[in-house]
């Protein structure tokens, strides 16, 4: 225990408070011992393998960002509070993704829509213009193909315009 208290730099009390009372135990000290176990010699895999000692563990992230304390729960005397339709009383769920990735998927789906759109108006427009009959886009044709090398090189300019002009 001394040798770990000193690797670890926590004092041996703290690391019997561990043992004996923690629920969880940090990463670093499960990972620390068995490099410990490693170096002493010990061929068992359980004992200094850091993923076979995690093997069934409970694993706790800790918060992302530092929450206020909870409050105790209050018992509700309305039925609005019971019902939980109260807006005050309610935290905000955080946002379903940040801001970047969101225009990151705006980026994509734009680019799918000039490509696809490319191909269908290529076959409706070009077709007749090349004086070929009008092709419905579901089996490919000159125009569709023409129409996706031209969108093509639309979604290459709209991606220098999004990533060099707008970001």
């Amino acid at each position: 225990m001394g040798e770990f208290a000193k690797i670890s730099g926590l004092s041996a009390q703290r690391l019997t408070e561990f043992v004996e009372q923690a629920e969880f135990v940090p990463m670093m000290l499960v990972s620390l011992a068995c490099q410990i176990n490693k170096s002493h010699g010990d061929s068992d895999k359980e004992r200094t393998s850091v993923t076979e000692c995690i093997k069934g563990a409970m694993i706790r992230l800790p918060p992302s960002s530092p929450t206020p304390p909870r409050q105790p729960a209050r018992i509700s005397h309305s039925r609005r509070e019971t019902f939980g339709t109260s807006r005050s009383s309610k935290e905000r769920p955080g946002p379903f993704m940040d801001q970047k990735s969101g225009r990151l998927l705006g980026f994509g789906v734009n680019t799918i829509t000039f490509l696809v759109l490319g191909y269908f108006l290529g076959g409706f427009a070009l077709n007749p213009i090349l004086g070929l009959p009008s092709c419905d886009g579901l089996a490919p044709c000159e125009g569709s193909v023409i129409g996706l090398f031209i969108s093509a090189i639309g979604s290459l300019a709209y991606t220098y315009y999004y990533f060099v002009k707008k970001m």
